[in-house]
């Protein structure tokens, strides 16, 4: 009895908790039947109702891709090798309970997006929500929400998402209106406790030459860093030695 009435209450089915006991004892002699019934069906409307959220929230992380860490080749490069006991670890609720951020560093092809994606899709996978962009893409819908009036729901759409993924740090350069934006999400999920993941091809040193000047860029970093954990992946490009191995 006590089982089906704490499933009954995650099913958020209270007036049927209250109302179960008088009703079992009209029938006093199957009353150990109903409750194995009823239970059996809490059990699968729980599991199809996390279902159907896993499937909403990577809907609407909008990964673009879905990348695994199972589908996440570790041994092709000696960086990931070291990184992959620390980087593992992250997979555990506690990342975004504890509001922590992740950041990884190197140039183009060593897997970041792959590691950034595959840490979301699994905090989807808790029915967390999920926020996936580049920079260049939250630039330009926060520049556009800024000058059609909507900037406040733009801005929402960034801050409240549990874990907010922004890709592709340095292949583009803010102006100081948009750095300042940036610096707005930043600085408000910081202030929230909320996680966020960066993949960046470029060294923290040089993250004046991506955002306004030094000012902006150290104010984003110390935000960023202060709880976090940085990988720096370094070595050949996968996607080049793989073409490579496709080559007859």
């Amino acid at each position: 009895m006590k089982n089906l009435k704490v499933l009954l209450e995650e099913l958020k089915l209270r007036n049927f908790s209250e109302h179960l006991e008088e009703t079992l004892q009209r029938y006093p002699g199957e009353c150990e039947k109903f409750i194995e019934i009823l239970e059996y069906l809490c059990e699968i409307e729980i599991s199809k109702k996390k279902e159907r959220t896993i499937a909403y929230r990577i809907q609407k992380a909008a990964f673009g891709k879905i990348q695994t860490v199972d589908t996440l080749d570790f041994e092709y490069n000696v960086s990931t090798k070291q990184l992959k006991n620390r980087y593992l670890k992250l997979y555990t609720p506690e990342l975004l309970k504890q509001g922590l951020s992740v950041l990884f560093v190197g140039s183009a092809g060593l897997g970041k997006t792959h590691l950034a994606r595959a840490l979301g899709y699994y905090c989807c996978q808790q029915c967390s929500r999920v926020r996936f962009t580049t920079l260049a893409m939250m630039n330009l819908e926060l520049m556009t929400a800024d000058s059609t009036g909507k900037l406040r729901n733009a801005m929402t759409a960034y801050t409240q998402p549990a874990l907010l993924i922004i890709d592709e740090i340095g292949y583009v350069c803010l102006r100081e209106v948009e750095s300042n934006l940036v610096f707005q999400v930043i600085s408000q999920r910081y202030e929230n406790g909320r996680s966020t993941i960066i993949t960046t091809n470029r060294p923290f040193g040089e993250w004046n030459q991506v955002f306004h000047n030094d000012a902006m860029a150290h104010a984003l970093l110390d935000r960023l860093i202060e709880k976090s954990e940085v990988f720096h992946l370094e070595g050949k490009s996968y996607r080049e030695t793989h073409r490579k191995n496709l080559k007859p």
